[in-house]
């Protein structure tokens, strides 16, 4: 998983016990960002749907949630990852961006990135391995970045992760099926469900997650875009189609208040005790 703002790492025990203790046998996860706790939801056996506007995290929703784990040919995708760790760098837009005109990546990372983005793209986007590949890169760009976390800025001097080699590994894929939905939460909840369990975890502050993570944006859109400030961020990042109402103090209460009474939830059958 990458490094995420308001990660629930050290609570996911404590939901997935919540999950398995309330007999639930699906699950909504409303604002999944990494989907960390929607995988331990479908973990527990449940049939998870996973929503959240950015891109980049519909790709993991993609890759974690709505594929089945046993349905992927291992070979295959072995094979994948070998082809592409092996091209030669080839810098490119990102190398340029990222590592030169700012220093996110080291570059020679960035070219790697570069080439690996677009071979990607050439052989795999119509394959069922384009969502593991892709979220494959952004984990293995994720271990040699040069942040605190976040991407609205970089380390002034390099991060001693950023001298690591690139890395792509093999996501760690569960078995069964769910689903990825891409979207407002507010706009999508009326049509989702109904589940046994709904879990919402909004933003909390004015900074819009596709700004603090706008290179993982990039990387799943791959076009190139115009950007903005040291950070280089990309010119869509302050567009209404980015904006989201729970970044606002004054507006996210009702919304919220109203999103939680549309949410299509009840229990599951609890287990008898043991």
């Amino acid at each position: 998983m990458i490094k995420y703002l308001g990660s629930k790492r050290r609570l996911i025990p404590a939901l997935g016990d919540i999950f398995t203790a309330s007999g639930a046998t699906s699950a909504l996860d409303l604002f999944t960002g990494t989907t960390r706790v929607a995988q331990e939801f479908k973990r527990r056996g449940g049939l998870v749907t996973a929503v959240d506007l950015a891109r980049y995290s519909d790709i993991f929703a993609q890759c974690y949630i709505a594929l089945d784990g046993d349905s992927i040919d291992t070979r295959e995708l072995d094979d994948a990852l070998t082809h592409l760790s092996n091209l030669a760098p080839e810098p490119g837009y990102f190398t340029q961006v990222f590592c030169e005109e700012s220093r996110f990546f080291q570059p020679f990372n960035g070219a790697r990135i570069d080439a690996i983005r677009n071979a990607i793209e050439a052989d795999y986007k119509e394959s069922p391995l384009y969502p593991i590949l892709l979220t494959s890169l952004i984990e293995a760009a994720d271990r040699v970045d040069s942040t605190t976390g976040v991407q609205m800025a970089y380390i002034k001097q390099w991060s001693q992760r950023s001298h690591n080699e690139l890395l792509l590994r093999v996501p760690e894929m569960l078995p069964g099926v769910g689903r990825a939905v891409k979207g407002r939460a507010e706009e999508l909840v009326d049509s989702l469900g109904p589940f046994n369990l709904a879990y919402l975890d909004p933003p909390y502050n004015q900074h819009r997650y596709v700004t603090n993570y706008h290179i993982w944006e990039t990387l799943v859109e791959w076009d190139a875009p115009e950007y903005y400030g040291v950070a280089c961020k990309r010119i869509d990042s302050r567009d209404e189609s980015t904006k989201s109402v729970f970044n606002s103090k004054r507006a996210m209460p009702p919304t919220l208040f109203q999103t939680i009474q549309s949410v299509n939830a009840s229990p599951g059958r609890r287990p008898k005790p043991s």
